[in-house]
This record gives C-alpha cells, structure tokens and sequence, in this order.
C-alpha cells in the first residue's frame, strides 16, 4: 500500500512539472497538484534546473498579499 501511494505522489509531481515546465499551470498550482509545499516545489524545480516562469507580476501581487497578510 505504501509504494502505492509513493507512485502516486510521484505521477502527480511529474504531472505537475511537466505542465509548469509547458507554462500550462501557475507555480501554486503545481505544487498543489504534486502535494508538495511551495519551499519543497522550489527546490525540486531548482534541482531540476527548471527555470521559474514567474512573471513580475507574479511577484507584486504575491508580494502585496503577504503585505496584507502581515498587517
């Protein structure tokens, strides 16, 4: 049962990168579909070596709910 579970995280991480890597889906995205959290996406992208298609935009707005978030 548990290598069951294992392949299916695996299938859905590879999933996740493979529609990131394609600008499919957005960065919280994927790491919703992989079950992984955002620090643990990161890393596995960067050890990937798949660039972040992270827009400025991307950036400002998370950036501004963090702000909120933090008052």
């Amino acid at each position: 049962k548990n290598i069951y579970l294992k392949k299916m995280k695996s299938n859905k991480i590879k999933e996740a990168i493979r529609q990131y890597a394609k600008s499919k889906i957005s960065f919280g995205k994927a790491a919703e579909i992989a079950g992984l959290a955002i620090s643990e996406m990161i890393e596995l992208l960067a050890k990937l070596g798949i660039e972040s298609n992270l827009e400025l935009s991307d950036y400002l707005e998370g950036k501004k709910f963090a702000e909120v978030i933090l008052k």
